[in-house]
């Protein structure tokens, strides 16, 4: 039987053949261009890079990692480790507070025991003026990362007492503390040298106080403080100094009699300034509700303004008139002048003594004015 030759079917095979050999050959031109002239061959070695680049940052720890990389090729040539912070600590010596900030120096040294320069961290102190627990906070730049946070302590110092001293009412001390601020403090007492004991305490703060039950004369009162400066948070740091005793012998102080005289204007009572007093009290007898009193308030001063009053209502205060406003009776008029002081404890007065004589008021020429009955 004859064969017959499929003519199609060899054109189709010569065809595929053509386009699979001139496709192999495009590939070849274009791979032989790109290695000419877009791949850079390190020939002669690699260069590396004057920069270098961090991989790993170095932490309180745990060690950092960072490489050079070759300019040409961008392959890691050269490969260092970052030794990690082994160790942070505040420099100083002993601080005692004087009501200025401390900033200690700050040590940072690496697990190789180098020194990690200042410029890879940077330093914020906190609650570093005043006595107890200080922070700086040491957070890391550069090749390093992290915070760290280191405590110091400021201690309060020494504190003296300046003054124990009488007053008109009763024995006053002061004592001297760091800086311009308030602690906390306890008072001891003893009595003609007797046991010290704890007299007095106050989370308020004060520099002074006012023993008012230390006014008996000829008793010697001997006294200590101490301050404090109570913890901050959680944390166990305090303070605390008590001063050198000092005593004082109370010798009493009074008031001297207000003076009292006729101006144009009225009746003016005058007294004597009083050391520490805050205000002055100005009282006397006369008609209240048609009751006669001996107390009355006249006037109030404030210290450090005038140490007189001028009493311009004394008539109506001394005469006693009945329904038809006929005059009853004349009350007899004396003036006394209260000193009163205020403390964190409350306030005390010490009274001076009354004007001397009665006086019974009276009319001249149409002015209010005083004479001896």
């Amino acid at each position: 039987m004859k064969k017959h030759v499929n003519y199609f079917m060899i054109v189709a095979f010569v065809l595929i053949a053509g386009f699979a050999l001139m496709g192999e050959n495009v590939l070849s031109a274009n791979a032989a261009e790109q290695t000419k002239e877009d791949i850079k061959v390190c020939e002669n070695g690699h260069t590396p890079a004057n920069e270098w680049v961090i991989k790993r940052y170095a932490r309180f720890n745990s060690d950092g990692k960072r490489v050079k990389l070759c300019k040409v090729c961008g392959i890691a040539v050269k490969c260092e480790k970052i030794p990690c912070i082994a160790s942070v600590r505040v420099i100083h010596k002993k601080l005692i507070c004087n009501g200025k900030a401390f900033k200690p120096q700050i040590q940072v040294t690496d697990s190789n025991g180098k020194k990690i320069s200042a410029s890879n961290y940077t330093v914020r102190y906190s609650d570093n003026v005043w006595p107890g627990r200080a922070v700086a906070q040491v957070t890391f730049k550069g090749n390093y990362r992290g915070t760290i946070e280191r405590a110091f302590k400021i201690y309060l110092g020494k504190v003296t007492l300046t003054k124990v001293e009488n007053t008109a009412w009763g024995t006053r001390i002061v004592w001297s503390a760091p800086g311009n601020r308030s602690y906390a403090y306890q008072i001891y007492r003893s009595i003609n040298g007797g046991k010290c004991e704890l007299l007095f305490t106050s989370m308020e703060g004060g520099q002074s106080f006012l023993d008012q039950h230390a006014k008996t004369p000829g008793v010697k009162y001997t006294y200590k403080v101490d301050v404090i400066c109570y913890p901050y948070g959680d944390d166990a740091y305090g303070s605390a100094s008590m001063t050198p005793p000092k005593s004082v012998v109370y010798k009493e102080k009074k008031l001297s009699t207000p003076s009292v005289t006729n101006t144009s204007k009225g009746v003016k009572v005058s007294w004597k300034r009083v050391q520490y007093a805050t205000y002055y009290e100005v009282r006397g007898s006369g008609y209240k509700d048609g009751v006669l009193r001996n107390n009355l308030l006249i006037a109030r001063v404030k210290a450090g303004d005038s140490l007189s009053i001028i009493d311009k209502n004394l008539l109506t205060r001394t005469i006693k008139r009945d329904k038809k406003g006929n005059i009853v009776e004349k009350a007899p008029v004396n003036y006394y002048v209260t000193a009163v002081v205020s403390t964190l404890t409350g306030k005390f007065r010490s009274s001076s003594p009354r004007t001397k004589g009665k006086w019974v008021a009276t009319r001249k020429n149409n002015i209010p004015a005083l004479r001896t009955r």
